[in-house]
């Protein structure tokens, strides 16, 4: 392929895009991290061409075609927009951006100057998600009229006192970490249906006594008892949409409640068939009627690379100059839903998200 792509923040997730990159032969023109440091054993490490301090600075750079922002997430929608003035193509970790304004703002500078915009929505490509697409777009579950997009941790709060769970820089808790890939997901799924009300709740009951926090493990750095948590560790919704179908959501960080009690699942119940996968798994169970008999159906499924095939299907868009289905609309949309649970919750009523 013929893209030549920068890549913005040398951390964890910035890792997982170059090495999917590098794998599908795509050039690594390019990485930018304010830790210029951190960037040059990073960029030493993955054969990157040049490194920069400054993102600007690779933006303005005629050696690089499109860039992939994997940055906290506060800084989405201003580094997404600096780059797509520059004339660069973008794919843009989830959560898109903060709240719905920042991803129109987005899509409209993506409009204005004619770029791709990709949101890292990549459970859409994940072994599971790609057999479930198929199978619907096949008819095999007709009408589906209710979805569950479930994702528990027991413990597992990331980075207590960091920037996970600091509101200004995250924009919230396991809601806009976690529920992103699940209610896209089903979202996807489902046609994206018009949203049309919601009521939900959020908790905060564990965060914030830091320390006396139970954590088994601590992803994304050690805990910071000096830190903030003013974000939740819970959250519960009712989603309605216009076309009678209904959406239970329910996303946690951390909970009491025995392991295994509450799997973390997609499932969809259709007037032909249903279907149920874990999140990010490689099997699929489908349940429907055959011979006059009710059926469990296992189909094998084509392993798939998903963060390997999200790098491909940008680079190709970028190529052919054409919108992809996880777009920035895509992005929007899911953040719309967002945004309407945490209004929900904090006045305490179902939203309508015509008003």
């Amino acid at each position: 392929m013929g893209i030549r792509l920068g890549i913005v923040g040398a951390g964890a997730i910035g890792k997982v895009h170059l090495k999917a990159a590098r794998d599908r032969g795509l050039t690594l023109a390019g990485l930018a991290d304010v830790n210029e440091s951190l960037a040059q054993t990073v960029g030493k490490e993955f054969g990157v061409g040049q490194v920069f301090a400054d993102p600007q600075a690779m933006f303005a750079s005629d050696a690089v075609d499109a860039v992939v922002i994997g940055v906290p997430n506060s800084f989405h929608a201003p580094l997404t927009i600096a780059a797509l003035e520059a004339g660069k193509d973008v794919l843009v970790e989830k959560p898109m951006g903060l709240n719905a304004a920042e991803c129109e703002q987005m899509n409209a500078t993506a409009a204005k100057h004619k770029r791709v915009l990709q949101v890292g929505l990549v459970q859409r490509y994940s072994t599971a998600g790609v057999a479930a697409k198929r199978i619907i777009d096949a008819g095999r579950l007709g009408h589906i009229y209710h979805a569950k997009a479930n994702c528990y941790r027991r413990r597992g709060i990331p980075g207590l006192g960091g920037w996970f769970t600091t509101k200004a820089l995250s924009g919230g808790g396991p809601l806009i970490d976690l529920g992103v890939h699940v209610m896209d997901l089903v979202l996807y799924l489902m046609g994206s249906p018009t949203l049309s009300r919601v009521s939900a709740k959020v908790y905060a009951n564990f965060g914030p006594r830091m320390k006396d926090y139970l954590y088994e493990s601590m992803w994304a750095g050690p805990p910071r008892l000096d830190g903030a948590f003013d974000v939740e560790d819970e959250a519960h919704a009712l989603v309605r949409f216009d076309n009678g179908a209904t959406l239970d959501v329910n996303v946690t960080w951390a909970m009491n409640f025995p392991d295994g009690g509450l799997p973390s699942t997609i499932g969809l119940f259709g007037d032909r068939g249903g279907m149920t996968f874990p999140l990010g798994g490689k099997e699929l169970k489908l349940a429907t009627e055959e011979d006059g008999a009710n059926v469990d159906v296992l189909p094998v499924l084509r392993p798939m690379d998903h963060f390997g095939d999200q790098i491909s299907t940008f680079a190709e868009h970028c190529e052919k100059r054409t919108t992809p289905h996880a777009s920035g609309q895509a992005g929007e949309l899911v953040q719309r839903l967002i945004d309407a649970i945490y209004r929900s919750s904090e006045e305490n009523r179902e939203v309508d998200f015509k008003l």
